[in-house]
C-alpha cells in the first residue's frame, strides 16, 4: 500500500467533502441575500452580478448558483437537496428546467442517480428547450472574434435576404459576417438610447418647460433625451464606497422629488436607475407596514 498515495487521497476526499458543503452554506447565504434585497445595498444587480463580480467565480458558477436560488423560492427542496450533500449545485442546476412543486421528489431522485448524459437526456426530453445551443462571443484573433448563437427559421430567413440586399448594395457577394456587423451598427444606430439622445440633442435645445405643469403627465422627449445623455444610460446610484452601479440594462427614470410631493418632470429632477436600485431608493422612503 502506498502511505503517500493514502495520505494524499484522504486529504482530496476530505477537501471535496469541504467543497460540497460550502456550495450549499454559499446557496443559503445568497438566497437570502436575495429576500433581504441586499445586492442592491451592496451596488449589485442581483445574485449573477455579486458571484461574478465580488466573488470573482466564473460565470457558469455564477449562473448555477443564480438559477438554483431563483427555483429554490418555488420549491425549497432543491435547495435542501443541496444543503444536504444529496446534489451538486451542478447537479440541482441541471433539472431546474423542469423541476415544479409536483414532480421535484421525482427528479431530485433522477439527478441523484442517473448518469449525466443520461440526466439530461431525460431533461431534454421532457423540456426540448432545456439545454438549447450555448451562446459565444470569444477573440480568436487580433481585433477578430468569433460569434455562436442559435436562431430560428424565421432568423435564418432573414439574414439570408439580408445577405442578398447588402450584396447588392455593396455590389459584390457579401459574407454573414458582413452582414451581422452592417445589421448590428444599423440597429443600434436606430435603437440606442444615448445615439438618440445626442441626434436630438442636434436638433433642440433640451430646455426644461418653462411652465412644467405639477401633476403626472409624460415626460417631454427632449427632457428624457437629456436626462440619458446626462447619466450616459447608465444606473446612477452611487454606493457608500463611492462606486457608480455598473448597469446599464433594465433601467428606469426615477423623479428625485415624487410627482406626488410636487416633484416635477425636469431634468434636474430625473435620473436614470437600475430596476434594482429603483426599487431599493423607494423602500428607503416607503412608510413602514402595520
Amino acid at each position: 500500500m502506498n502511505t503517500i498515495a493514502d495520505e494524499f487521497d484522504l486529504k482530496a476526499m476530505g477537501f471535496a467533502t469541504d467543497y460540497l458543503r460550502t456550495e450549499g452554506v454559499l446557496l443559503t447565504a445568497l438566497i437570502e441575500m436575495r429576500r433581504r434585497k441586499l445586492f442592491a445595498v451592496l451596488n449589485y444587480s442581483g445574485i449573477f452580478d455579486y458571484c461574478e463580480r465580488r466573488l470573482n467565480l466564473s460565470r457558469a458558477q455564477a449562473y448555477y448558483f443564480k438559477t438554483v436560488a431563483e427555483k429554490s423560492e418555488e420549491v425549497p427542496e432543491i435547495k435542501q437537496a443541496v444543503v444536504q450533500g444529496e446534489l451538486t449545485l451542478s447537479e440541482a442546476r441541471r433539472i431546474v428546467p423542469v423541476l415544479t412543486k409536483e414532480n421535484h421528489k421525482q427528479w431530485i431522485e433522477k439527478a441523484k442517480t442517473l448518469p449525466q448524459r443520461e440526466l439530461e437526456r431525460e431533461v431534454t426530453a421532457a423540456n426540448p428547450k432545456a439545454h438549447p445551443v450555448k451562446e459565444k462571443l470569444r477573440p480568436v484573433a487580433k481585433e477578430v472574434s468569433e460569434l455562436k448563437v442559435p436562431v430560428d427559421p424565421k432568423t435564418e430567413e432573414n439574414l439570408i435576404a439580408l445577405k442578398e440586399i447588402l450584396s447588392q448594395k455593396l455590389a459584390k457577394p457579401a459574407t454573414f459576417a458582413e452582414v451581422v456587423a452592417w445589421a448590428a451598427e444599423v440597429a443600434r444606430d436606430k435603437f440606442d438610447p444615448v445615439r438618440k439622445a445626442k441626434r436630438s440633442s442636434a436638433i433642440s435645445s433640451r430646455k426644461s418647460d418653462p411652465t412644467p405643469k405639477r401633476g403626472r403627465h409624460p415626460v417631454k422627449a427632449a427632457i428624457h433625451h437629456g436626462v440619458i445623455l446626462r447619466d450616459t444610460m447608465q444606473c446612477t446610484y452611487v454606493s457608500a464606497d463611492r462606486r457608480r452601479c455598473e448597469q446599464k440594462r433594465w433601467l428606469h427614470r426615477h423623479h428625485e422629488v415624487e410627482v406626488s410631493k410636487g416633484g416635477l418632470n425636469t431634468e434636474d429632477n430625473l435620473r436614470m436607475l437600475c430596476r434594482a436600485h429603483h426599487a431599493l431608493i423607494h423602500s428607503q422612503f416607503s412608510p413602514p407596514g402595520p
